[in-house]
């Protein structure tokens, strides 16, 4: 069964070579954890560059490509979704809501989420603010239930339970460790209320080390079985890679 982190990040505004640094001390940084696969995304800026990410990373054969666009930017940005899922093999959507004040019941989402539906996307939408609510992700879910969603951050810190609960309510809908591993006793309540098999690993990096996400997830002393699931079964299974 191979481990996965479904969430890092590279920095798609650096140069060529400065980018290609990055995804390599990526993988040393999974390396240390453990981890085989990395879902790997552009920076979250105005105009995220999925093409620099293709170029970078599209040649390492650890590295899952996960596109990301401001849909303030209109058909262009649809279009690029639909370039990066047929010609550039992506198979991940990142949803930002706060970043790009994209409301989750909105008609961009749904649009988005359409589009991802359409193409196979998995999609994974931030939550931590009122604008991405856990239970704003569960209408959403709720709304689109063929198309699968990574919870990331699961409401971390305030909105833990309210994560749950969507969850709960919508099992297209999974929860992502990715920061709430600062705080992995809220992990082990995810697992102990929903089992699981409904949590997936996210380390987040650069922005925490994956070895120490790993290491606190495993001192909650889940258990092998849940281990194993969380660190990369749930995600295989979702991916079609196990």
């Amino acid at each position: 069964m191979p481990t996965m982190d479904f969430e890092v990040y590279i920095d798609t505004n650096a140069p060529a070579a400065a980018r290609a640094a990055a995804l390599a001390e990526l993988f040393v940084n999974e390396d240390a954890a453990g981890i085989e696969y990395a879902v790997v995304m552009p920076s979250p800026t105005p105009r995220p560059d999925n093409r620099a990410l293709y170029e970078t990373a599209a040649q390492q054969p650890r590295a899952i490509l996960c596109c990301q666009v401001n849909p303030n930017d209109g058909e262009p940005a649809l279009n690029e979704i639909k370039q990066s899922a047929t010609e550039w093999g992506m198979r991940v959507l990142k949803i930002m809501p706060a970043i790009y004040q994209v409301r989750l019941t909105s008609p961009p989402a749904h649009t988005l989420m359409a589009i991802a539906r359409e193409h196979e996307l998995v999609v994974n939408i931030h939550s931590g603010s009122e604008i991405s609510h856990p239970l704003a992700i569960g209408a959403l879910c709720r709304r689109f239930p063929d198309v699968t969603v990574l919870m990331d951050h699961m409401g971390y810190r305030e909105w833990v339970a309210d994560a749950i609960e969507a969850a709960r309510d919508n099992p297209n809908l999974y929860l992502g460790t990715t920061i709430a591993s600062f705080e992995p006793i809220t992990i082990e309540r995810a697992v102990r209320e929903l089992g699981p098999e409904r949590v997936v690993f996210g380390s987040n990096w650069p922005n925490l080390y994956s070895d120490l996400a790993v290491e606190a997830i495993r001192r909650q002393r889940l258990g092998k079985e849940a281990e194993e699931l969380i660190f990369g079964g749930n995600l295989s299974r979702i991916l079609g890679m196990d």
